[in-house]
């Protein structure tokens, strides 16, 4: 999926990706250029599902969904590397002919349909079962495991701490079953996508995702930096990777700002705050 670029990351109505309208070999179709960033899966990919800007003078209406095959000339993918050991990547695009048949839908309605994947993407992205595995391994490591001497279960603040990670946990389900109940209702009576809900899922959720590694660090002391996979690390170093990888969560499809927004005005009918 390429959507961000190096000035539209939060903002996805901002992409600039030009997309001309040209006659090439008999078929009428689109040149593009542009640049598009954070495309985690493109080194692999057979397709790119491409935002791009038809229409330089409206922002929200004058941007396309297509379709491009990654393996024709002119497109150069470049790796880069995240804090929690991802490989993510930069596109360039240089006079690439698109044709007509690869457009996704109409013409400049692309943004709509990018926010309504959007709130699914929220949703499926981020699901709770990998974090109730991470909450799972705490608990059973608080458990088992001794400290100078004495079970780590029996000590008052961690019980504390663990009991509210256990009750957030319930929260960020109940919240992902919501997205699942309104998406399910708008499929079948035709409403809208679950947007606020989705939003209200990714912000909890991610955000206690990395709660929950923050205190996974805490609670197994100085051994939980360790690397993953060291056998002798508390968790076998679980905690240490989950440390770094759950604050790309609360960036990816949206960053928490991003959510907090779309909550206050779509939800709370405030104004946005950027």
């Amino acid at each position: 999926v390429g959507y961000s670029e190096p000035n539209a990351g939060s903002d996805a109505a901002s992409m600039r990706l030009k997309a001309e309208r040209v006659e090439r070999d008999g078929k009428k179709g689109w040149l593009l250029n542009g640049q598009k960033t954070w495309t985690t899966s493109a080194h692999f990919a057979e397709w790119y599902w491409l935002g791009t800007r038809t229409n330089p003078d409206d922002k929200h209406n004058g941007i396309t969904l297509m379709l491009v095959p990654l393996d024709q000339p002119g497109i150069t993918i470049r790796p880069i590397w995240t804090m929690g050991d991802e490989r993510t990547n930069e596109v360039f695009i240089q006079d690439v002919f698109v044709p007509d048949e690869y457009v996704v839908g109409e013409v400049n309605k692309g943004f709509q349909y990018i926010s309504q994947a959007l709130d699914l993407e929220r949703f499926t992205m981020f699901t709770f079962t990998p974090i109730k595995q991470r909450l799972d391994l705490l608990c059973d490591y608080v458990r088992t495991t001794e400290v100078d001497g004495k079970p780590l279960r029996e000590d008052p603040v961690v019980r504390s701490r663990i009991a509210r990670l256990v009750t957030d946990a319930e929260v960020a389900r109940v919240l992902g079953l919501r997205v699942v109940a309104e998406s399910m209702k708008s499929e079948k009576d035709g409403g809208p996508p679950p947007t606020v809900a989705s939003s209200q899922y990714k912000l909890f959720a991610t955000e206690f995702s990395k709660r929950l590694a923050d205190a996974s660090m805490d609670i197994a002391g100085p051994g939980s930096q360790l690397r993953v996979h060291t056998e002798e690390a508390p968790m076998k170093g679980r905690a240490e990777s989950t440390y770094r990888y759950t604050v790309i969560d609360t960036i990816g499809g949206g960053t928490s700002e991003v959510q907090k927004n779309i909550i206050a005005r779509r939800g709370l009918g405030l104004p946005k705050s950027f």
